[in-house]
């Protein structure tokens, strides 16, 4: 079974089958799922820092969980793999399920509040 592979859009998180790890450590990780330097690479998830706070701290901690879009490394660019994001436990980490309509609905109403609740 291949591993469960994240890392944050600013680049300093990095997770490992939801085992926060040094970017090294993730490198290795994606070299050793890499079945063939010809085939795109494992499918990793791009999720919002996990240290940034703030805003998306608000919107996840209303909805709890955040989403992370599936993309495959291939021919030197990231391609996505063309999935629905996923959905992942905000307190634990742990994946849920594949994103439902319900879920980006949620996390959309959330979103506007949040932006709303910033304005006034």
């Amino acid at each position: 079974m291949p591993d469960e592979l994240r890392h944050c859009f600013a680049g300093c998180c990095h997770f490992v089958n939801n085992q926060s790890v040094a970017q090294s450590d993730y490198e290795l990780a994606v070299q050793k799922n890499q079945p063939n330097l010809n085939l795109p690479g494992p499918v990793e998830t791009l999720i919002s820092c996990r240290n940034a706070g703030g805003f998306q701290e608000t919107v996840e901690a209303s909805v709890g969980f955040y989403l992370g879009t599936g993309l495959r490394r291939a021919y030197g660019t990231l391609i996505p793999d063309a999935r629905n994001p996923s959905v992942f436990d905000k307190i634990t980490g742990n994946f849920r399920r594949e994103a439902t309509d319900e879920d980006l609905h949620e996390w959309r109403e959330a979103w506007s509040k949040s932006v709303k609740n910033v304005k006034k």
